[in-house]
C-alpha cells in the first residue's frame, strides 16, 4: 500500500510558502493640493497656487488643508517651507476626526530656503483630517509654505519579513516531517511483506 501527502497538507504548505513572500505594503502618501487651503487673515496663493504666502508681520494667519485618512491608521506629516526671519515661526495643529484642533508643532522655524520637517506622527481617529498651519511671530518676513505630504503607515501589511520567514520555516519542517513519515510507513511495508 502506498501512502502519498494529502491535499490538505501540500494546500497549507503552498499558502504559507505564499505567504512568505507577499510584499509589505507601502506607507500610504498624498501630496496635499495647497491650492484647495482655506486661508484667512492675510494668507495668499502663489505660484500658480502651489505656494502659500503669509503677510510680512501679521501673527494668527492660518491655512487649513483636508486629507483622506484611514481611522486607526499612524499617519506622519512632512512639510516644506521657509522662514526669512529668527523670529518667524509657524505652529501646526491638527484635527484628527473629532471636531478639536490639538497642537502637533509649535514655534516652527524652516530658516531660510525652503527646508522640510517632519511633524510628529499620531494615531487617526476618524476618516478626514484637518491640518492648520497657523502664522506666528513678530518676525515673519513673508513664511511660505511649498508643500504638504501626508503618509500613513503600513497600510495592510500581511505579516512582517522575519514573522512571513518564521511561518514559512514551520511549514517547510511540517512537510518535511510528513515526508520522512511516509517513506517511514513506505519502507514498513516493504519490510513486511
Amino acid at each position: 500500500m502506498k501512502k502519498s501527502f494529502s491535499v490538505t497538507a501540500c494546500a497549507v504548505g503552498a499558502a504559507v510558502v505564499t505567504l512568505s513572500l507577499l510584499p509589505i505594503s507601502p506607507a500610504t502618501s498624498a501630496t496635499l493640493d495647497l491650492s484647495s487651503a482655506v486661508l484667512t487673515g492675510g494668507a495668499s496663493l502663489i505660484a500658480g497656487g502651489s505656494r502659500i504666502k503669509f503677510d510680512p508681520n501679521t501673527a494668527g494667519e492660518m491655512a487649513t488643508l483636508a486629507f483622506a485618512s484611514v481611522t486607526g491608521q499612524q499617519v506622519s506629516i512632512s512639510v516644506t517651507g521657509q522662514n526669512d526671519s529668527s523670529a518667524s515661526f509657524f505652529d501646526f495643529l491638527i484635527d484628527k476626526g473629532n471636531g478639536t484642533f490639538v497642537s502637533l508643532a509649535n514655534n516652527i522655524n524652516f530658516g531660510s530656503g525652503f527646508n522640510t520637517i517632519t511633524l510628529p506622527s499620531f494615531i487617526d481617529l476618524g476618516t478626514t483630517d484637518l491640518l492648520r498651519i497657523v502664522n506666528g511671530g513678530t518676525g515673519n518676513s513673508g513664511g511660505q509654505i511649498t508643500g504638504v505630504d501626508a503618509g500613513g503607515a503600513v497600510s495592510s501589511a500581511p505579516l512582517p519579513p522575519a514573522i512571513a520567514l518564521f511561518v514559512s520555516g514551520l511549514g517547510g519542517m511540517f512537510l518535511l516531517a510528513r515526508r520522512r513519515k511516509a517513506e517511514g510507513n513506505r519502507r514498513d511495508l516493504v519490510n513486511s511483506t
